[in-house]
């Protein structure tokens, strides 16, 4: 081909010139932003706010504060005397890897609504975790049912745009669609500074959040040494009553090793059936303050049993040979006291029993 040639072939005609969209058609794409933008704000304030609720739950019982521990101090109250709501807070006391495994899950659940990619992830985890929490609170006659109800309803909602992809994983064949992806602002200049500033946001909501929901507890230590545990009366000066249900003597103390500020559990049976519960502080030379209560009556409103003043009693204790006590001080209603107190074992078996993988020698142990 000469040069001749190849300059008289025919150009590419070139490409045509898009054509300029008419208003109407700006006006309908415009409304459609500004419509899924506005939807993806409204999804975004529900899904904030459902963070925050796990978040705070969550960290409440990574840090035991929500249910507590379970303790010795708690040990004289009997199956019959507990409301459902006590059952269910006993059980799940007695179980910190419950509790934690419960706060791991509510955590990274509020976490993963943080970030928009995570979402869906967060939001089947948080229904999981609500849907258990209102069918406990429903079992156990807990007063936030509604709550809990609201929170699963709302975990749902921020479900929703990516139900049609979950439907089509579980029960159709072929290519999964893509999912949505949240977008708060559709304008990318922007959306840039969104997407760096969005995680450290993020980030600092968690820790705040968390942090928070764990001040709200006092500082919680150990402490084992006498007079924790449960006791019996071995040995008692004062001479029995006519009648066993006017008998005000004592029975049985148990005094817990869970310290919560400066004040620990401790409940006191009476030899007529009473049981006083309330907390115990220990002081200089042998002597711990009580401040013991009648057990709240049903229907008693709270601001009611919250107003009735304890009594406070003051006692010496004093270690003797052979593991036993000696007390005197205050007695309950007025007196004194003047008795010895032995270990109790059989009190102790749900604080002592343990944990172990190999089969004992008496299981299965259910009583």
């Amino acid at each position: 081909m000469t040069s001749s040639d190849a300059d008289t072939s025919p150009s590419p005609a070139p490409a045509p010139a898009p054509a300029p969209e008419d208003g109407y058609a700006v006006e309908k794409r415009v409304a459609r932003t500004v419509a899924a933008t506005l939807g993806w704000w409204a999804h975004g304030a529900v899904r904030l706010l459902l963070a925050l609720v796990l978040l705070y739950y969550g960290g409440t019982k990574l840090v035991l504060g929500q249910f507590g521990l379970s303790d010795p101090g708690d040990a004289l109250i009997s199956q019959g005397e507990m409301s459902p709501m006590g059952l269910l807070w006993r059980m799940v006391a007695f179980s910190p890897l419950f509790q934690l495994l419960a706060g791991v899950a509510e955590c990274g659940a509020g976490l993963a609504l943080l970030w928009r990619r995570s979402v869906p992830f967060g939001a089947v985890v948080g229904a999981g975790s609500m849907a258990l929490v209102l069918v406990l609170n429903l079992g156990y006659d807990v007063m936030v049912k509604t709550p809990s109800l609201i929170y699963l309803v709302m975990s749902v909602v921020v479900l929703i745009p990516w139900m049609p992809r979950l439907f089509s994983a579980f029960f159709r064949r072929g290519e999964i669609p893509r999912g949505p992806l949240p977008t708060l602002i559709p304008w990318r200049p922007v959306a840039r500074v969104t997407d760096v500033l969005g995680p450290i946001a993020a980030v600092a909501i968690a820790a705040l959040v968390i942090w928070g929901s764990t001040q709200l507890y006092p500082p919680r230590s150990s402490d084992d040494s006498v007079p924790a545990g449960v006791w019996a009366v071995q040995e008692d000066t004062a001479q029995p009553a006519a009648q066993l249900g006017e008998d005000r003597r004592w029975a049985r103390i148990a005094f817990g090793d869970t310290v919560y500020g400066e004040d620990s559990p401790v409940q006191l049976r009476l030899a007529d059936g009473t049981l006083l519960t309330g907390t115990y502080r220990r002081g200089g030379e042998g002597t711990v303050e009580l401040a013991l209560q009648d057990l709240r009556e049903e229907g008693q409103p709270v601001r009611e049993y919250l107003d009735v003043l304890p009594q406070e009693l003051t006692l010496t204790i004093e270690e003797q040979p052979g593991g036993t006590l000696h007390v005197t001080g205050d007695g309950v209603d007025g007196g004194d006291v003047d008795l010895v107190l032995a270990p109790d074992p059989s009190g102790s078996t749900l604080y002592e029993r343990g944990f172990s993988w190999s089969v004992r020698p008496d299981d299965p142990f259910n009583r």
